[in-house]
C-alpha cells in the first residue's frame, strides 16, 4: 500500500470490480478520461478483463485503486514504464462524485513519490485534455510543468482537442516528508 496524505493507493482485488467498474464507466468520466472512443463494456467484460490480465506479467505497468476513508473512489497507475529510459506516464480515474476535492491530486503526489523512489524513474509524464482546468491545475499543483501542446489530438465530443504533455522530472520533484 502507498499512504498519501488524504488517499490510499492499493493493489485493486476482484471484489473492487463491481464499485470500480461503476465509478469508471461513468460517461463523463470515460470522455476525459480515455485516449480512443468510449466504446461501453459491461461489468462481465471488465471482469474478464481484468482476469486475463492476472495471467500476464507486467514490469511495464502499476495499477492501484484509490481509497478514501476505506471507500474506493477511483484508480491510478503508471504505464509505459521503461526502465532502461526510466521514464513512465501517468494515469488517473475518479469517480465524478469526488471531483475538486484534492484526492486525485494526492493520489498524483502518492504515484509520483513511488516512481522516484521506489521505481527510480527520471522523469513522469502524461497528457491532457487542454480544455479539462481542473485536471490541469491539479497536475500544476502535483508539480508537473508543461513541455508541449500537441494540437488536435483527441476526438472528444464531436470535435478535436488540443493535449498538453506536462512532466516532472526526478531533479525537481519535492519529497514529501
Amino acid at each position: 500500500m502507498l499512504i498519501g496524505e488524504r488517499v490510499v493507493l492499493r493493489p485493486i482485488q476482484r471484489e473492487d470490480l463491481p464499485r470500480l467498474w461503476e465509478l469508471i464507466s461513468d460517461f463523463e468520466v470515460a470522455v476525459i478520461g480515455s485516449s480512443g472512443p468510449v466504446v461501453p463494456r459491461s461489468l462481465a467484460q471488465f471482469e474478464a478483463g481484468f482476469d486475463q490480465d492476472l495471467t500476464k506479467d507486467h514490469n511495464d505497468r502499476a495499477y492501484f485503486g484509490i481509497e478514501m476513508d476505506g471507500e474506493l473512489i477511483g484508480e491510478a497507475g503508471l504505464h509505459r514504464i521503461d526502465h532502461f529510459s526510466r521514464v513512465c506516464e501517468i494515469g488517473i480515474g475518479i469517480g465524478r462524485e469526488f471531483w475538486g476535492k484534492g484526492f486525485g491530486q494526492d493520489a498524483v503526489r502518492t504515484l509520483v513519490d513511488y516512481a522516484f523512489e521506489h521505481l527510480n524513474m527520471n522523469r513522469v509524464g502524461l497528457y491532457v485534455l487542454a480544455e479539462d482546468p481542473r485536471a490541469v491545475g491539479a497536475y500544476r499543483k502535483a508539480g508537473f510543468v508543461e513541455e508541449g501542446r500537441v494540437r488536435q489530438h483527441a476526438w472528444v465530443r464531436g470535435r478535436y482537442e488540443d493535449e498538453l504533455v506536462m512532466a516532472i522530472l526526478h531533479e525537481d520533484w519535492t519529497p514529501r516528508t
